[in-house]
């Protein structure tokens, strides 16, 4: 099984012994129909060297009970992933899954974690707060404040690929917020499930691609630049 680690990207082959699973059910006798619930849960230990850290899911779903010939319900009830139990799935740990990388202003990282932790509770204020991530890693990275989101993606609409432009102005044009949904990036919006994820992930991107890139890019040079400066030292030194 090909997994990747929420902890420290690390992709991976999950063996038996890196995974452990159980699912509990039970049948709701004083019920008039044949109903009962299943809980389960899955925790995973990154098999990294480096990592090591684990992931533990829980999932609840109402479900129908298994009758015994005898007519008793006592048997376990089958799952049914179309009524979950409140929102159905919660993930205990880690609480962010892959955080941005410290390149990134606290302001849009605090808005990208908070996302990350109410995106089951409430895709639409974490569509929000990835909006308001997307403005602040565009101010910072570009250097420009506008009004409105739409004004400062035009800003940047030259230096990035059509793509990447196409996919930001995609992120804040989710959902219908009014007759001026680019207004302002605060507004609540409608939200599918599942396309917070696809948010998040553009925000992933946009910090591999601005900032870590960059930062890469910074110690390579500046890696030249020193080593240059030895041998010009180790030179002189002989002379």
């Amino acid at each position: 099984m090909s997994w990747i680690c929420p902890h420290c990207g690390t992709t991976a082959t999950l063996q038996g012994a890196d995974v452990a699973s159980i699912s509990s059910s039970a049948i709701m006798r004083t019920a008039p129909s044949r109903e009962g619930f299943v809980v389960e849960w899955k925790a995973i230990r990154c098999p990294s060297k480096a990592c090591g850290k684990y992931v533990l899911d829980v999932w609840a779903w109402f479900g129908s009970a298994e009758v015994f010939q005898s007519g008793e319900r006592t048997g376990k009830a089958t799952t049914d992933r179309e009524r979950p139990v409140g929102i159905g799935y919660s993930r205990f740990e880690p609480r962010v899954a892959v955080p941005l990388s410290a390149h990134v202003p606290r302001a849009p990282r605090d808005d990208y974690d908070e996302a990350c932790l109410i995106k089951d509770l409430s895709p639409k204020a974490a569509a929000t707060l990835c909006r308001r991530s997307l403005q602040g890693m565009i101010r910072d990275r570009w250097g420009i404040s506008k009004e409105r989101l739409a004004d400062e993606l035009k800003a940047v609409k030259d230096e990035c690929d059509p793509d990447l432009y196409a996919a930001m102005m995609g992120l804040k044009g989710i959902g219908n917020i009014g007759a001026h949904p680019e207004r302002d990036a605060n507004l609540i919006v409608d939200v599918e499930e599942g396309e917070v994820d696809s948010l998040l992930e553009l925000l992933r991107i946009l910090d591999k691609e601005w900032y870590v890139a960059r930062a890469r890019r910074a110690e390579s040079l500046s890696a030249v630049v020193a080593l240059s400066a030895a041998k010009a030292e180790a030179k002189r030194g002989l002379t």
